[in-house]
């Protein structure tokens, strides 16, 4: 989230190819973000940063019901643990566009070239019928269209993957004139004119998501299908965590046509978090097991 095993199958893929990095889509597409300072300490991992802004967007369960499959269960009460005051008969669904930066596979050699990707994530299903597993089903993603490695490795994990242009091309958001940060993600060369737009303010209120309930969605086993899971883990412990690049609480709007929704949506006053980690990610899909 998309947490994806897809990211070390394409290191793996094109470290079998070359023992060099891969050259970076655009020659003038320099990030902002942070230098990725712990490859070398996870060599057998693909590892990188990951930066953008995550907001929490409370659907009703009704409405969660009729998109999220029906074979996988809702963990309400996993949910209501962490957030004893969310709203009753509401869903917490995840929205956002993020940036992965210097992505390495240190045992390898290998490097995979910074992308963009957009999605909407629904956290706390139970795929195994025992009432208390929580997994995180990202079924749909956008994905800047001049990485194909990081597009065929997720279409190969299962995942509907629309190419597409993202702006800022290079970096998770940008700062638009009336103070917010601003991202936007459009397909190309899709029959689906697919698009997810997510514009936020640092929140002036008490942001009703603690840092450690985006910890713990962000760090839920990642499914498309339930065939294999990304045990992909995002690093709260870090200098990245601190000071000038320390997490903010941010409330926006986020407006898009993905999937699994069949219609435009659009939702405003949502709160969440612009933030970047550090990340790893196992370098072969796992089986899914309960938690």
């Amino acid at each position: 989230m998309l947490s994806r095993s897809f990211l070390a199958s394409a290191l793996v893929l094109g470290a079998h190819a070359s023992q060099h990095p891969f050259p970076a889509p655009q020659a003038d597409c320099v990030s902002q973000d942070s230098p990725n300072q712990h490859a070398q300490q996870y060599p057998n991992f693909a590892a990188g940063n990951l930066n953008g802004t995550t907001l929490i967007v409370p659907i009703s369960l009704e409405t969660a019901r009729q998109v999220i499959p029906a074979e996988y269960g809702i963990v309400e009460k996993a949910y209501r643990e962490l957030l004893p005051l969310f709203p009753e008969g509401m869903y917490p669904m995840m929205a956002q566009i993020v940036h992965d930066h210097d992505i390495q596979l240190a045992a390898y050699n290998a490097s995979l070239p910074d992308f963009s990707r957009a999605s909407l994530e629904f956290p706390f299903l139970d795929i195994f019928g025992d009432g208390h597993s929580s997994f995180r089903w990202a079924g749909t993603s956008m994905i800047s269209d001049n990485n194909p490695l990081a597009i065929e490795g997720a279409q190969g994990y299962g995942m509907t993957v629309y190419p597409s242009t993202f702006d800022p091309p290079c970096d998770a958001y940008r700062t638009s004139p009336n103070g917010a940060t601003y991202a936007h993600s459009q397909s190309s060369n899709s029959t689906r004119a697919s698009f997810m737009t997510i514009e936020a303010w640092d929140s002036l209120e008490i942001v009703p998501y603690p840092l450690d309930f985006i910890k713990n969605i962000t760090n839920q086993p990642v499914f498309s299908n339930t065939e294999s899971c990304d045990y992909y883990e995002r690093l709260f412990n870090t200098t990245l965590t601190t000071g000038a690049t320390a997490p903010v609480p941010v409330v926006g709007k986020v407006s898009t046509n993905l999937e699994p929704f069949t219609q435009s949506q659009s939702w405003g006053g949502v709160f969440g978090w612009r933030l970047a980690t550090p990340f790893l990610e196992p370098p072969l899909p796992s089986e899914c097991k309960p938690t």
